[in-house]
């Protein structure tokens, strides 16, 4: 493509005359990577952008953005910034303004949303492809997820690869960290979701209010279609904002809602605009009702029939790692992905109400993120369990004993149990186990790995809960 075709959204800060006949033949933002033919990104960050450009300039890039001109032998394009001209440009390169992306965004729920979105889609014979934490999935193809959003260049070039595929919708997760990084600006949402806003990544956003001013600001002057949760606090802002946007709930008055909800919350009646539906569901949870909800609005918003929505939502199956449950004799084991006080909170709540005895917990806390939740998570766990075991979820660079000993300062008593190894946890936790105990193991869910001192060793919760139950 023709470096000026390139940029014919972008804001030039200099005379680029001399260069814009330039051909590009690809986008990067990875400097030691063989960069011959290649327009490179150099945005300031947490590493040194001016080593970046050079190592770039050695690796052949025909071309840099920066926002300074860095005193370097290869031709620059001086922009404002450089994170929303990469965002611009590689939707023009990959030519991706045209698809039809609904985003999903929020603490909590964000995976299952998805997941039942395209369910939904999928169900009323629309080709979807799906973009979040547990992977990408496109027809029968799938691909771990390095990230929740992938990064802007991959992403642009999946939305590519999917276009050209045929796909009618892409469903994605939108994490706090993506619109931070201008990940999503100009992506074309034909509905942008909010789920929940609950304390996390604090160790990046420093405060919880600032996390929530991101959070909302996905919805800032939306022309979009969307679909808020108006039981949640930032839910409620951006309601009183937008005159225009869906609300959907069970607490507060909303165009969306759910009555008569049983015991575990696998039956109840939705109303979607005054469509009226009942809904028999294999998930449970009240935290499953709204993220049901929140799918079903959206959905019935483009166009999805009110006999298709209760269908689908009739069949909806367990996602990976969300609130799976194995039962083993008459005893009942659970995995989740829990990992925030709030998201805890829920899943315990839930887990509760299965219990014909008692309540036992495996959780731990990410190293290297934020610690102010530990011992939060830690009171949560000791309110709702009768016993609970404290042990590793990827520790990262941290000494999983400094993360355990956060944790226990949310507990006033002594109904918890330590060990490190979390295989050794699972394990001493099952053996627990009696007729009627409920056991939840949260943090991981569906990952299949654990992160130690940057290293990502093989690891998942549900093949250690196999092992053991085979070895019984």
């Amino acid at each position: 493509m023709k470096l000026k075709d390139l940029l014919k959204d972008v804001k030039v800060k200099n005379d680029i005359s001399k260069i814009q006949d330039m051909d590009i033949t690809n986008l990067s933002t990875h400097a030691q990577d063989n960069l011959t033919g290649c327009l490179f990104f150099c945005y300031s960050g947490s590493h040194d952008a001016f080593t970046m450009a050079q190592r770039a300039q050695e690796n052949g890039a025909l071309v840099i953005v920066c926002d300074r001109l860095y005193d370097i032998n290869v031709a620059k394009i001086l922009v404002d910034d450089v994170r929303q001209a990469m965002a611009t440009m590689a939707q023009t390169f990959y030519d991706t303004k045209d698809v039809k992306v609904i985003g999903v965004t929020g603490t909590n729920g964000k995976t299952t949303t998805s997941f039942i979105i395209k369910d939904i889609l999928s169900s009323a014979g629309k080709k979807v492809g799906l973009i979040g934490t547990n992977g990408i999935y496109y027809k029968d193809n799938f691909l771990p997820a390095k990230l929740t959003t992938p990064d802007v260049l991959d992403l642009h070039q999946i939305f590519s690869i999917m276009k050209k595929g045929g796909v009618d919708y892409i469903v994605m997760e939108v994490s706090a960290h993506a619109i931070a990084l201008k990940k999503v600006l100009g992506v074309d949402f034909v509905c942008k979701i909010l789920t929940n806003v609950s304390q996390d990544h604090l160790d990046y956003f420093k405060t919880l209010e600032e996390y929530k001013k991101v959070k909302q600001s996905f919805f800032d002057n939306s022309q979009d279609l969307m679909v808020i949760n108006a039981d949640d606090e930032v839910g409620q802002s951006i309601l009183s904002k937008y005159d225009s946007a869906i609300s959907y709930g069970i607490n507060c008055p909303s165009d969306s809602f759910c009555i008569d909800i049983n015991s575990d919350a696998t039956q109840y009646v939705m109303n979607i605009c005054d469509n009226v539906i009942k809904i028999k569901s294999h998930l449970y949870g009240l935290f499953n009702v709204y993220n049901c909800l929140a799918a079903a609005t959206c959905c019935y918003f483009l166009g999805i029939s009110i006999d298709q929505i209760q269908s689908a939502l009739c069949n909806v199956c367990e996602v990976e790692g969300r609130f799976n449950v194995i039962k083993h004799n008459d005893k009942t084991i659970i995995i989740d992905f829990a990992h925030t006080p709030d998201g805890l909170e829920n899943v315990l709540k839930t887990a509760k109400k299965l219990c014909k005895n008692k309540l036992i917990c495996v959780f731990g806390c990410g190293g290297d993120r934020d610690k102010s939740k530990r011992r939060l998570m830690g009171a949560v766990a000791e309110k709702y369990c009768d016993y609970c075991f404290i042990t590793s979820d990827n520790p990262r660079f941290e000494k999983p004993e400094s993360i355990i000993e956060d944790i226990q300062k949310g507990f006033n008593g002594k109904n918890y149990y330590v060990a490190v190894d979390r295989k050794i946890a699972i394990s001493l936790a099952i053996k627990y186990l009696k007729d009627g105990d409920v056991l939840i193991i949260c943090g991981k869910g569906g990952e299949n790995y654990i992160d130690i001192k940057g290293e990502k060793l093989p690891y998942s919760d549900f093949e250690t809960v196999k092992e053991i139950l085979k070895g019984q």
